[in-house]
């Protein structure tokens, strides 16, 4: 599954920047010494190739201007991310930053992330997530107060479907409505909030590192009282983010879950 605006130069942009400098020296050395051996006794291809080496200079340069903007557009992506210390400065983040920080939020959870650098049509799919063989597709909404209605969770449903990925994730800074959260509850699709969102961005900040690090995992069925932290999952040590069951015996009550949902379904009850 690609992205209809992907290109050679975006692609490396989006990559870490040491991969247009391996790249890079690849062309470069192609151009100079393995091109002009080419062409056999075809005068017109032996005359093109011997011009190529006239050419690597240019496609390093090429390549090493890549590779300082994916320098400089991975430590935007990172301060974006550290800076974060609520929902008001979620929502201040213009649409592009949120997705580029929500794409920084799931890089540093493992996954590889797909993402664009414009602002042509996505198709209804923000960002597109791959880790342990499953592809999941998220939409942002970068909303400040109005919930998100199930027009969007359909949407990204339908996409899903035709897609044939794995699952879907709707993310918002805002709510969703009752209605959204009914549709999704059966179906691949997880929903997270603004709360939750904000429980994910502050348990991956560069900040709070050695602290997770410090923190152990704790017995399966141990409470957590605190309610505002977010603890770590009793099973596969990953943050955890709040949320609330949406049916069953406990619908309504909050709970800590994984973020590694649906591979890891660690829980950790709140006291009320």
């Amino acid at each position: 599954m690609k992205r209809n605006n992907d290109s050679l130069a975006n692609s490396l942009i989006m990559a870490p920047w040491w991969v247009s400098v391996i790249l890079g020296a690849l062309v470069y050395s192609g151009l100079k010494f393995v091109a002009p051996g080419l062409g056999g006794e075809n005068m017109i291809l032996k005359s093109f190739a011997q011009a190529m080496p006239q050419l690597a200079p240019y496609a390093a340069l090429f390549f090493a201007m890549l590779s300082v903007l994916s320098y400089i557009f991975g430590r935007k992506q990172a301060a974006l991310v550290d800076k974060q210390q609520s929902l008001e400065s979620l929502c201040a983040v213009n649409w592009k930053e949120f997705e580029w920080l929500v794409g920084e939020v799931f890089r540093r959870q493992g996954y590889r992330t797909e993402e664009s650098l414009g602002g042509g049509a996505d198709g209804g799919i923000d960002l597109i997530l791959h880790r342990d063989g499953q592809t999941t597709l998220v939409q942002c909404k970068r909303w400040k107060s109005k919930p998100v209605g199930v027009p969007i969770v359909r949407e990204i449903f339908g996409i899903l479907t035709a897609e044939n990925a794995d699952r879907a994730i709707v993310i918002t800074t805002s709510k969703f409505t009752k209605e959204s959260e009914n549709f999704a509850a059966k179906k691949p699709i997880e929903l997270i909030d603004g709360q939750q969102l904000l429980a994910m961005v502050k348990s991956v900040q560069t900040q709070g590192t050695e602290a997770s690090q410090v923190q152990k995992a704790a017995p399966e069925q141990v409470s957590a009282p605190d309610s505002s932290a977010s603890p770590q999952c009793p099973k596969c040590n990953s943050t955890m983010v709040r949320r609330t069951a949406r049916r069953g015996a406990n619908a309504g009550n909050a709970f800590w879950g994984c973020t590694d949902y649906p591979k890891c379904r660690g829980v950790i009850s709140i006291e009320s």
